[in-house]
């Protein structure tokens, strides 16, 4: 007669796979899987190291910005914001991408639906723009002619908590670590001010007052920035981060806020434009 099989492996066996699933070896595998996969779409990823992570379908849809027609805000075409605006706290700000339906995608997926792998993505998409930046410079490639220290735009304590991290500061700090440079905190945000694309002009200088504030340490980060490129002849010269560049208020206002107290060029740097 034959006895039914036992519906419970044995315990050596069990204890055998138990042992593999939690070893190098199965986490390579699974690591393996999931980076041969397009962070984007799920598809085959490319094997071009241009391709930052993507299939080469998502990589050709991306929206770069070649060539710009505004030189203030590096808008590539023309720009009523800048024609507008009275007076400008920062040099001029450049951006990776269009912000166009596919690229808010993108960004509603890392920011409110927590998809973390496509952080390395924006910034990788990132160095395109800082590269742009860098070779507009005045003195371009001279010893310490360059950018030293990246910094964020803040958000709002109660926002902080209900999101769960900045994600203009976790931009800059993947940033920081691709190109050796610090990663310097100068602001904090006072209050939460509504999306600025939905108001007028007015309203948005108007709600924009006050709303940012300079944190105590900046100015101690600053001096020491200072001191080590005394002799060089620059100005300490930072990058201010954030993922979209609407109107230019939010950059502008930061600008501001920064260059009223410390002696510094700040220039900005946007994923989407």
């Amino acid at each position: 007669m034959i006895g039914l099989p036992n519906p419970k492996p044995p315990a050596v066996w069990w204890s055998k796979v138990k042992r593999w699933f939690q070893s190098p070896e199965a986490e390579t595998n699974a690591r393996d899987r999931e980076t041969a996969n397009c962070v984007c779409c799920g598809g085959r990823r490319s094997s071009s190291k241009e391709s930052l992570g993507l299939c080469m379908a998502c990589f050709n849809a991306i929206p770069w910005i070649m060539a710009v027609r505004c030189p203030v805000c590096g808008r590539p075409d023309d720009c009523p914001d800048c024609v507008r605006r009275t007076t400008c706290s920062f040099r001029y700000s450049r951006s990776a991408v269009r912000y166009d339906p596919l690229m808010k995608e993108w960004l509603a997926s890392y920011k409110y639906r927590g998809n973390e792998r496509l952080l390395p993505l924006f910034s990788g998409m990132l160095v395109h723009a800082y590269h742009q930046l860098v070779k507009e410079l005045p003195a371009a490639g001279q010893e310490g002619s360059g950018f030293h220290c990246i910094s964020y735009v803040p958000m709002n304590v109660s926002r902080l908590a209900e999101r769960g991290f900045n994600q203009a500061e976790a931009m800059a700090i993947e940033l920081g670590r691709r190109l050796s440079l610090p990663v310097v905190p100068l602001l904090e945000r006072t209050r939460h001010t509504a999306k600025q694309s939905f108001k007028s002009r007015g309203e948005r200088l108007n709600d924009l007052q006050g709303a940012f504030k300079l944190l105590e340490e900046a100015i101690g980060s600053i001096v020491r920035l200072e001191e080590g490129i005394t002799g060089q002849g620059w100005p300490v010269r930072v990058l201010l981060l954030d993922d979209v560049y609407t109107t230019g208020s939010t950059l502008n206002q930061c600008a501001q806020t920064i260059t009223q107290s410390l002696p510094v060029e700040v220039y900005g740097l946007m994923w989407a434009r």
